[in-house]
């Protein structure tokens, strides 16, 4: 629990203080707005393990980012982005879950390239709200079918590598990107069935943003 606690500290430390120091390169004031979607695979990490089939799903939300400096070809800056999110997970035994999230991410975006075509990286923490949860395949035999999520916030590290391109339009961006949660489902204490539940989620997101301030 302290090494998740300080990986989580150590980010948003940074996140914080990229555009709060002075301006050590060229300073940029860019504010964009706009919208992302996409597919995602997750998986849980149970322990003890539990044989499970492809679980695939959707994402879609809002983007927000704010770039402050380009130092030596690279463009700095921040990216919060309000989304909603089904994760999950699917049994070999027939039994799945549902689990819909209000989803949080707060990463440092750079990137690098000419003015047109960008290749872009997307680091930080990221929070998740449970909504609601859904179960399927009733009938199977498991041990989770009736037993709903005990920790409502799901929080770990994301990151993702992409593409940007910019246009007289607006700025277009497709991007792959990798959670790892450092929170668990179900309890872990050494009395409970699960010592690990955690998500583990593969995304591929397309991303619209918008020039406000430029």
């Amino acid at each position: 629990m302290a090494m998740k606690r300080f990986f989580l500290i150590a980010i948003t430390s940074l996140l914080s203080s990229i555009c709060a120091h002075s301006q050590v390169g060229e300073q940029l004031r860019e504010f964009s707005i706009g919208a992302n979607a996409g597919a995602l695979y997750n998986s849980v990490s149970f322990t003890p393990t539990i044989e499970q089939s492809m679980y695939f799903s959707y994402t879609a939300g809002a983007t927000v980012r704010y770039m402050c400096e380009n130092y030596m070809g690279l463009d700095c800056g921040v990216q919060l982005e309000l989304n909603y999110v089904r994760r999950g997970w699917n049994e070999e035994a027939g039994y799945g879950r549902d689990i819909n999230y209000f989803n949080i991410p707060f990463l440092a975006h750079l990137a690098y390239g000419k003015k047109r075509v960008k290749g872009v990286l997307n680091l930080g923490p990221e929070f998740s709200f449970l909504m609601s949860e859904k179960e399927r395949g009733l009938s199977s035999p498991t041990y989770n079918r009736g037993r709903f999520a005990d920790n409502k916030l799901d929080y770990g590290i994301t990151g993702g590598l992409g593409m940007e391109v910019v246009t007289g339009i607006g700025h277009f961006i497709i991007e792959g990107r990798y959670y790892y949660a450092l929170s668990d489902i179900y309890r872990n204490g050494k009395t409970d069935f699960y010592a690990r539940s955690a998500h583990n989620t593969i995304s591929v997101k397309l991303t619209y943003l918008y020039d406000i301030l430029k």
